[in-house]
């Protein structure tokens, strides 16, 4: 039966009029004149081309940017969901940091620099005054990495263990889902080492973060310098925060009261 449709449907009769390589796909093109055989519009002429797929690069290229606007939405959703916040660091950008000396300046450079060579696995220590824009410059960099399609998370330290001692009891999330998502991210920040409550559970859950993180990106910020922080985090736990790591030392006034 399908043999029989099939020699009843009657082609268009076809005219070459020219072939040409297509400058959008770099595809010969067959473009011909067709006869409309049947209809209303019987007799009637119409350009064809065939062999040319821009409309099908269009269509994939199109598509392509969708699935990256999806990927990108849910990396955001992710972001704010996991990530400890404070709310003045969420409007950090690089136009509204205003170093306040030389030091400052040359982080200001340091976080682009790591923003252009992003490789998932070299760290940073920013260490320094308060207000010297550690946090701020971090986040900068997990933003605009996030434009990049990689997946950050940004955390105060202190949030985080108290974060954490919060999933023992009634939670949205578990510690295990918790860990997991910090394991598993391109990006984390680990903000203000240091001011965490000092406690035997508190070093030891900060080994199990930083050895479950071993080989992946890791930005931390302190105000302690290295012989502080070594006595705060115990001395494994300093070796690991080392390991490939760029130390970065802001010194200058706090931006945050320069007009005070």
């Amino acid at each position: 039966m399908m043999e029989g449709v099939k020699r009843k449907v009657i082609q268009p009769d076809q005219r070459l009029i020219k072939t040409y390589l297509c400058k959008g796909c770099n595809r010969q093109v067959r473009q011909k004149e067709l006869t409309i055989p049947i209809g209303p519009y019987k007799g009637d002429k119409t350009i064809a081309n065939y062999g040319c797929i821009c409309e099908d690069i269009k269509l994939a290229e199109k598509t392509k940017r969708a699935r990256s606007r999806l990927k990108r939405n849910r990396l955001v959703n992710c972001f704010n969901y996991y990530s400890l916040i404070n709310h003045s660091l969420k409007q950090a950008t690089l136009e509204n940091y205003n170093p306040t000396s030389e030091d400052l300046r040359m982080a200001k450079q340091k976080a682009l620099g790591y923003i252009e060579s992003f490789n998932g696995e070299q760290n940073l220590l920013f260490t320094g005054d308060f207000g010297t824009g550690k946090s701020h410059l971090s986040i900068y960099i997990t933003k605009k990495l996030m434009e990049q399609d990689y997946n950050c998370l940004f955390l105060s330290l202190p949030k985080l263990l108290t974060k954490i001692k919060q999933t023992y009891n009634k939670s949205d999330i578990t510690e295990d889902e918790l860990l997991d998502v910090i394991q598993q991210v391109d990006l984390l920040v680990i903000d203000d080492i240091g001011s965490e409550q000092r406690t035997e559970w508190s070093v030891s859950k900060f080994f199990e973060i930083l050895d479950n993180r071993a080989g992946k990106a890791t930005i931390y910020t302190t105000n302690l310098n290295s012989a502080e922080l070594k006595q705060r985090v115990n001395e494994r736990n300093f070796s690991r925060i080392m390991e490939n790591t760029e130390v970065i030392v802001m010194k200058g006034e706090d931006y945050r009261r320069r007009n005070f």
